[in-house]
């Protein structure tokens, strides 16, 4: 059977215009939800209330709300503050009703490593977010200062042990260190299923490369819809569906053409990708 259609979410940083705009283009390709970024709120004209109020009557699932960067690990004047930044964003969160916030690994050069201490901001995090039912989910950003690989990032998620925090697998991370093979897959079916909470997608042109400076390059201007480019995430959502899996995959694809470009072509475009892998993949 495949996948069905309402499992696949569009991010709105892949569309040039307006958030209204963007959320109408969405829902006329046929997408059941939306992963929003705090400054979809914080930069709308009109205000923050305003702009939830245009999430809310899209009828479109929040499929996420991110990112909630540099948050773990900071030194300990900087830890104040870093929690009041995660404060306002779970505030943000239930304007708009979404209960799963992204957290990518720091990149700051002032980062402590300390899987330990990670962990031990990442429970603080989610008892803050324990009342609001919203989860956690912890990104490896390929970049990121201390915690770049999907494996550190469950290990942190693990000595975490708390039911609303979780993993979040991002195949262009993943790809970009060349853990998207055969024996790197097999590594991540031992990863209880209950405990991965989200799955971006994403493909590009390029072959892999260690140099931090073509990783964020790529990440920010040149990823392309699934199917577009060279790396194939059909395995990964294969192995997924084969484990149980039955969250949300959604598309997070910086483009610099894709913004400049018509948002319903874009839409259609990404429905186009998500049909491709509904269609080849055996879901539930």
């Amino acid at each position: 059977m495949a996948i069905s259609l309402d499992r696949f979410g569009f991010n709105t940083v892949t569309m040039g215009g307006d958030l209204g705009h963007k959320l109408e283009c969405m829902k006329a390709a046929g997408f059941a939800g939306v992963e929003l970024w705090a400054r979809d709120l914080i930069a709308h004209p009109a205000g923050v209330e305003k702009a939830a109020e245009l999430v809310k009557s899209s009828g479109l699932k929040v499929t996420d709300f991110q990112p909630l960067r540099d948050f773990e690990c900071a030194p300990d004047a900087m830890r104040p503050h870093r929690l009041e930044m995660a404060r306002e964003q779970l505030r943000q969160m239930a304007l708009v009703g979404a209960d799963l916030l992204l957290v990518c690994s720091t990149t700051s050069p002032l980062a402590i490593d300390d899987p330990e201490r990670a962990a031990e901001d990442l429970r603080t995090l989610a008892t803050l977010a324990t009342p609001l039912g919203i989860r956690i989910c912890y990104e490896a950003l390929s970049w990121g200062r201390h915690v770049n690989r999907w494996h550190q990032a469950w290990d942190i998620v693990r000595r975490c042990n708390r039911q609303n925090v979780g993993l979040n697998l991002d195949s262009f991370h993943m790809s970009v260190h060349g853990d998207d093979t055969p024996e790197t897959l097999a590594q991540l079916a031992e990863v209880p299923v209950e405990k991965i909470f989200l799955v971006q997608l994403a493909d590009y042109f390029f072959e892999y490369s260690d140099r931090q400076a073509d990783m964020i390059e790529l990440a920010r201007h040149q990823r392309l819809f699934p199917g577009e480019g060279l790396h194939d995430v059909r395995d990964l959502v294969q192995l997924l569906e084969q484990k149980g899996y039955r969250g949300h995959y959604t598309f997070e694809v910086f483009n610099d053409d894709y913004v400049n470009s018509d948002p319903m072509v874009v839409g259609q475009r990404g429905m186009k990708s998500a049909r491709w892998i509904s269609e080849s993949v055996i879901g539930a």
